[in-house]
């Protein structure tokens, strides 16, 4: 009896790939629900951080000019640390910011740059590591001062 089944699927399939409904040029698209954006803006232009890190403004300053944005932003969720090393490699890269070092020990630390400022990403799991906190450290000219 099984082998019938099997016998029976596997004519099923060749008849279907042989038959006149097959059309390997054509592709066939389905569409894609938008998804969730995985980032959200911050103060600094072009730097994001995952959706899930909530600001914690006690430990946040920025300062916010027509020529100069600079300060800190600290950030807590439950995001692996693995998991935001590769975004902030990823994101930042992909808006201009070049790597120009990092620091992997107990905590990490990545240090951006790009002609008009400087960004670091101090990635620490405070406590019994239920949480993560993220402090960006940056530094960046808007404009040319006149």
């Amino acid at each position: 009896m099984l082998k019938r089944v099997v016998l029976l699927i596997c004519l099923v399939f060749m008849v279907a790939s042989c038959g006149p409904f097959s059309n390997r040029s054509a592709k066939v698209t389905t569409p894609v629900a938008p998804t969730k954006p995985l980032y959200t803006g911050t103060e600094f232009p072009d730097i994001v951080v995952p959706r899930g890190m909530s600001v914690v403004q006690s430990k946040s300053m920025v300062v916010n000019t027509s020529s100069f944005v600079g300060g800190v932003l600290t950030l807590r969720g439950r995001i692996k640390v693995e998991s935001l090393i590769e975004f902030f490699k990823n994101q930042l890269e992909a808006r201009g910011w070049e790597l120009a070092g990092s620091i992997h020990y107990k905590n990490t630390l990545l240090a951006f740059q790009r002609p008009n400022g400087s960004c670091i990403v101090y990635i620490s799991e405070p406590g019994m590591g239920l949480t993560t906190e993220i402090q960006i450290w940056a530094s960046e000219l808007l404009s040319p001062v006149k």
